[in-house]
């Protein structure tokens, strides 16, 4: 039976009618109204110096240039000054729209602003020290652009926000799918592996089942609830590997030793679940049951110039040129980018003394 031909892309259109947004091509602004949660998750809700000193220059120069036009050129001593108010109170409404660009303000002032500067160059009609045609021209037009500017300040940082939250949401379902893929990574062998020890023990009446059910127990209890944060405190995260080394500790009995140095200021360092969890496994399953003899799991932490260092470095056979890093590494490096930006970082390489040292570059607050 002959297959059916695979379709084909869609034909690309240059203009579709229907994506167009006629509120913003009537000059008007899109529907949606920012809540106040929204805003402060897409962007910051400090002022920002460069703004601030941006409006602050271009009122001077507007004050500046509407006095030395009324005196040099013979206007109406009110001129300057309707032309100062105007410009300011656009530039300030772009301001609050920079801010928040559902504002009300912002939006009432767009209508306002040119309204008054209508009626007030129509009653300049009737009065008798009336600005003349290329005054009145030039007034209009000031006016006319800072209006359009108002709307295209407006019109951007709404998109721009849109966007942004967009971008947010899809880091959201990115974190929670590499979680849960962290999660079944740790999970699966290590449980079946460790529970199968204890029912063996536990058949056999070897002693060692108690003090292994006991770590595993506290290895459940710190883990369990761990993969529903995006990210939680160094201590947090220490308590459950730890856990975890007691439980090999327990399997492994003298093949296995460890260390943990963290100084207790460098424990409140977040940094996303199951990460070092995922780093001392590695050590374990590569560097330490291999090994007859067994060997030493060391985690260190210290602050440098970039945040805080963590280590854990086994010593191992170490890495071989022709290793090719699994998913556990490609995952945590993906959460590490996805919640912490390019401020963190892993790297794997070999230990000055042998064995293998993999070391989190990890900020001391998140971003």
């Amino acid at each position: 039976m002959a297959s059916l031909p695979a379709p084909g892309p869609a034909p690309l259109r240059w203009f579709d009618w229907r994506a167009v947004d006629w509120r913003v091509v009537f000059m008007l602004f899109p529907r949606r109204r920012f809540t106040a949660a929204e805003l402060q998750r897409a962007v910051p809700r400090t002022p920002n110096p460069t703004l601030v000193a941006t409006v602050a220059l271009n009122l001077a120069i507007v004050g500046g240039l509407a006095l030395l036009f009324g005196r040099g050129a013979g206007v109406p001593w009110w001129y300057p000054l309707v032309m100062f108010g105007c410009m300011a109170a656009l530039l300030l409404a772009g301001w609050q729209a920079w801010e928040d660009p559902s504002s009300r303000t912002a939006r009432l002032l767009y209508f306002l602003v040119p309204l008054a500067a209508g009626l007030g160059l129509g009653l300049n009609l009737g009065m008798p020290a009336r600005l003349d045609r290329q005054a009145a021209m030039a007034l209009m037009l000031l006016l006319l652009m800072g209006t359009l500017g108002l709307w295209f300040v407006i019109v951007h940082r709404h998109h721009y926000i849109e966007m942004r939250l967009r971008e947010l949401d899809e880091r959201a379902k990115s974190v929670e799918m590499a979680q849960r893929l962290a999660s079944a990574q740790l999970e699966p062998h290590f449980l079946f592996n460790t529970l199968a020890s204890v029912q063996h023990w536990v058949q056999t009446q070897d002693p060692r089942a108690a003090s292994l059910l006991e770590a595993l127990t506290g290895y459940l209890r710190a883990t369990l609830p761990m993969f529903q944060r995006a990210l939680h405190p160094l201590a947090d995260e220490l308590e459950a590997t730890t856990r975890y080394l007691q439980v090999m500790q327990a399997r492994l009995g003298t093949r296995l030793a460890f260390e943990v140095d963290v100084p207790p200021a460098l424990r409140a360092t977040p940094l996303p679940p199951g990460l070092l969890l995922t780093l001392a496994e590695n050590a374990v399953e590569h560097g330490i049951e291999p090994r007859l003899a067994g060997g030493r799991v060391c985690i260190a932490a210290r602050r440098d110039a970039a945040g805080v260092c963590v280590e854990v470095a086994d010593d191992g056979p170490g890495p071989a040129p022709d290793d090719t890093e699994g998913i556990g590494l490609a995952n945590a490096r993906e959460r590490l980018a996805l919640t912490l930006g390019a401020a963190a970082s892993l790297q794997l390489g070999r230990g000055p003394q042998g064995g293998c040292v993999a070391t989190l570059h990890l900020p001391e607050t998140a971003r």
